[in-house]
């Protein structure tokens, strides 16, 4: 994996300051999972938004359950919210008085310097729509211009940014990979599993749950298939270890009767749900099999994607913290085996959700640059100098 220090030299060019805003190419930012405001489309309210109320648990929990159903054009049966703009702030007195940061110093700075055009969608759905969504958004950003964007990804903006490039390499001018949460993992089987832990957003521990979690299916599209991270060439390929040998496991996380046996998800006794339907059990499956089908179209091996036609790319990630990576199956005797999302997790260096090494596509993606900062996950992309600098470079790698 390569390693490449903060560079501010002469390869880097201060393209902002001898080039008009107009003559640059449009950049376009798409946001990552749980980060855009939701509103009511009849009315106009915003229902999901990280208000002070909400996050410190004082405030009535907005309602994002999804219906479990597919549409004749096999997309989920939708509910009344749908994504406005990507999460700004933290903040509270109607948006009057800001708490804390979120995407806001990067838009705020990009808006100004930029002509910023941001793909805001709801981040509960199925990522196969979302990417056909983004394609076309991406499509109409060049019309209007008259230019190819670069285009600015967080997190799960990075998978559904991935895998528009699989598809359509041409419509880009270039990508800046921000904490992206690109490659197979399982930490998110922790988000479907247990009260709390990941679902707690400040000190609100009911926003989100296991059962909540279950009828908005978009993370379970970072889910590991077996063999998966050989496929991307990842130095650790080990999510599981057996916890009688520590020799590796590879579990199929697209299959259901994994989460059965190993006791993950819906199934697993710290989840809060307290009955497992037959509907449940069949919208889960159907969900696996879209994550899996997803998945399929990231790796250039499948899709015929060729290093030459892939745009100049660039990474931006966060060396912060220790970072969840591996689980141990333990062998509980005649109550069978289970998964030990608690004790025994093994770690990498990383931004406290995704690990260094998984912020970096496929190996057969070409990536120019790779630069690491100390940020945390959701701060990584607001360290707006190398920002600057990655998007100067991928402009100078495009001539």
């Amino acid at each position: 994996l390569l390693s490449v220090e903060r560079e501010l030299g002469q390869y880097t060019l201060n393209i902002n300051l001898s080039m008009s805003t107009k003559s640059l190419p449009p950049v376009v930012f798409i946001h990552g999972w749980k980060a855009s405001v939701l509103a009511d489309k009849n009315t106009g309210k915003d229902e999901f938004d990280y208000t002070f109320g909400v996050v410190m648990g004082l405030a009535k929990d907005p309602s994002i359950e999804l219906p479990m159903e597919w549409d004749s054009d096999g997309n989920q049966i939708k509910d009344n919210l749908i994504a406005t703009e990507a999460c700004h702030s933290a903040t509270c007195m109607c948006r009057m008085l800001k708490l804390g940061d979120i995407y806001g110093p990067l838009l705020d700075h990009l808006e100004k310097t930029r002509d910023l055009h941001v793909f805001a969608y709801d981040w509960r759905l199925c990522l196969d729509e979302t990417a056909a969504n983004f394609t076309q958004f991406l499509i109409d950003v060049k019309e209007t211009t008259g230019q190819s964007p670069q285009v600015v990804a967080h997190s799960m903006g990075c998978l559904i940014t991935l895998n528009v490039l699989n598809h359509n390499p041409h419509i880009f001018h270039s990508i800046l990979f921000g904490a992206g949460a690109m490659s197979p993992n399982a930490s998110v089987a922790k988000d479907y599993s247990l009260i709390g832990e990941k679902n707690t957003i400040v000190k609100n521990t009911t926003m989100f749950s296991p059962k909540i979690n279950l009828t908005n299916p978009a993370a379970l599209h970072f889910m590991a298939y077996p063999g998966e991270r050989a496929l991307y060439g990842k130095p650790n390929t080990a999510l599981f270890r057996d916890g009688d040998n520590d020799s590796p496991l590879d579990l199929d996380l697209h299959n259901i009767s994994t989460w059965k046996q190993y006791k993950i998800g819906i199934y697993h006794p710290d989840s809060g749900v307290e009955v497992v339907t037959e509907k449940m059990e069949t919208w889960f499956q159907s969900v696996l099999d879209k994550a899996h089908n997803f998945r399929l179209g990231l790796l250039p091996k499948n899709t015929g994607l060729k290093a030459s036609d892939c745009p100049p790319i660039s990474v931006l990630r966060g060396d912060h913290c220790d970072t969840e990576f591996s689980y141990i199956v333990r062998n509980n005797g005649s109550s069978g085996t289970s998964l030990d999302l608690k004790e025994g997790i093994g770690h990498l260096r990383g931004d406290g959700r995704v690990t260094l090494e998984d912020t970096v596509p496929p190996i057969d993606i070409p990536v120019c640059k790779i630069v690491t900062n100390a940020r945390e996950h959701s701060e990584v992309l607001n360290d707006l100098e190398n920002v600057d600098m990655l998007l100067n470079l991928l402009i100078a790698e495009k001539k």
